[in-house]
């Protein structure tokens, strides 16, 4: 189980898909941290949070999450971008990010996150 013990933040504003994030990640043995649901309380999670890796919703109720995306990437924080639009991400915050479109494949977003820990 490359994902127990590993600390996950959760940044979704559909509250349903937060806590199935949850439940699925606390099922893997990961410690959570949030969800949180919006650009400001992200940023104020990772000034006092270090996580292993992140789950990035691209739209924050209504809000582009560039801004997360800058933050996790200046504190080498793998993520994962989950977003319901068609295209990727182009900001130079998103990088290289793996991308998981909604409805989630929750195996393919385990694959992902257990993919920055091999």
């Amino acid at each position: 189980r490359p994902l127990a013990g590993r600390s996950i933040l959760i940044v979704e504003d559909e509250m349903l898909l937060a806590l199935e994030l949850q439940v699925l990640l606390e099922g893997e043995a990961c410690a959570i941290i949030g969800p949180v649901a919006t650009v400001d309380h992200a940023l104020d999670v990772l000034s006092t949070h270090r996580p292993d890796a992140a789950t990035l919703d691209l739209n924050l109720s209504g809000e582009h999450s560039a801004a997360v995306a800058g933050a996790l990437a200046a504190l080498s924080i793998p993520f994962i971008v989950t977003t319901g639009y068609r295209g990727i991400p182009t900001e130079p915050e998103f990088g290289a990010a793996p991308l998981v479109k909604k409805p989630l494949d929750m195996a393919d977003l385990l694959e992902k996150l257990a993919g920055f820990f091999e």
